[in-house]
This record gives structure tokens, sequence and C-alpha cells, in this order.
């Protein structure tokens, strides 16, 4: 899991996703299921931006500290994400 693709692993959600949109359509699934992999889907998608984009630069001021104490990255958050699912 070290070695992890992003683009394939982005890839592959979207072709998930949208062959459970073309069987939503096609009428082969109720509306609770529906509900219930959307629901999924934005989970998948939420975790995909938290650990996939998310990174925190090393400079002088924080090199010699831990990844986890250094401070936050704001440059992907829930507005980018939403933006993205959205579309």
């Amino acid at each position: 899991m070290d070695n992890l693709d992003k683009a394939s692993v982005r890839s592959e959600v979207s072709r998930l996703k949208a062959d459970f949109e073309k069987l939503c359509d096609e009428g082969k699934s109720i509306g609770e299921s529906q509900a219930i992999i959307t629901s999924l889907f934005m989970v998948v998608e939420l975790i995909l931006v938290i650990f996939l984009e998310r990174t925190t630069k090393k400079d002088a001021t924080n090199s010699s500290k831990p990844s986890s104490q250094t401070e936050k990255d704001a440059s992907i958050g829930f507005t980018n994400f939403w933006k993205a699912s959205d579309t």
C-alpha cells in the first residue's frame, strides 16, 4: 500500500460511480440503495481528498518536526472537495 497510484485510484472510483449512475438511470436500483451508495461514494471521495492530495511542505521552520506536528496545509479542503464532487 506504500506505492499507490493516485490517478488509477481516482479513475477506478470514477468508473464505479459512473457504473452505479448508469444502473440508477436504468431503474435497476431502489431509492434506499441509491441514497446509501451515493453517500458511500461521497465518503470515499472525501477520504481520497484527505489522504491522496494533502501534503505539507517541509522548510527550515518545520524540517525537524514530524508531519503530525506541522501546521495544516490549506491548499486542499472541503471547498475544493465540494466543487469537485458537484461535477
